[in-house]
């Protein structure tokens, strides 16, 4: 007898294979049974489960709610995905967006990427006060024939909460000087100045 299938978070890639793993031994119990003569679809989603491409951590109520805040705070809406993760008290944060203007065939330049990446930061300390701490990453499109030649990662920053609430409301900050504040950023030599 089959049970209904749960939703379980995973790693991407891990469902694909569990999913073979079932038809196999499906398969294999259905041959050592005989013939079948009506097939239903062993793998389906039930139909109240909400997929959220954005979200990929393990704290989806989080996630959600994150992306939603910071996709409102974006102009652009660059926002590609939102990870976090709770233990005992301390929430974390990333934030994946484009650093390619959508719809568009350039990339952001260095002074734009910096202003969506503190907007990303100033929205998560803001409106998430449980999260401590927010790694932002800048990515660009790459052609998967060229993804073991050229890295899609063109910016990152990791940011906390300590350090935020020291720099948040100086008048007149720059957003370089901002960002520089957390004393790790990165970008790629390939960024437009």
């Amino acid at each position: 007898m089959m049970s209904p299938l749960s939703p379980v978070r995973t790693a991407p890639g891990f469902v694909l294979s569990a999913a073979a793993a079932l038809a196999l031994t499906a398969l294999s119990t259905a041959a050592a049974a005989g013939p079948v003569v009506g097939v239903q679809p062993m793998i389906a989603a039930p139909r109240h489960v909400h997929i959220a491409p954005w979200v990929e951590g393990v704290d989806p109520a989080l996630e959600s709610a994150l992306f939603a805040a910071t996709y409102r705070a974006l102009p652009s809406h660059n926002v590609l995905k939102v990870y976090a993760f709770s233990a005992t008290g301390y929430e974390s944060a990333g934030i994946r967006f484009s650093a390619r203007v959508p719809h568009e065939a350039r990339d952001l330049t260095e002074p734009e990427i910096a202003s969506e990446a503190v907007t990303l930061i100033r929205t998560t300390f803001d409106d998430f006060p449980s999260v401590q701490e927010v790694d932002i990453w800048g990515t660009v499109p790459v052609a998967i024939s060229r993804m073991t030649a050229v890295e899609n990662t063109v910016f990152s920053i990791s940011a906390d909460r300590d350090t935020y609430s020291q720099v948040r409301n100086q008048r007149g900050l720059r957003n370089d000087f901002f960002l520089g504040a957390f004393g790790r950023v990165w970008f790629a030599p390939q960024v437009p100045r």
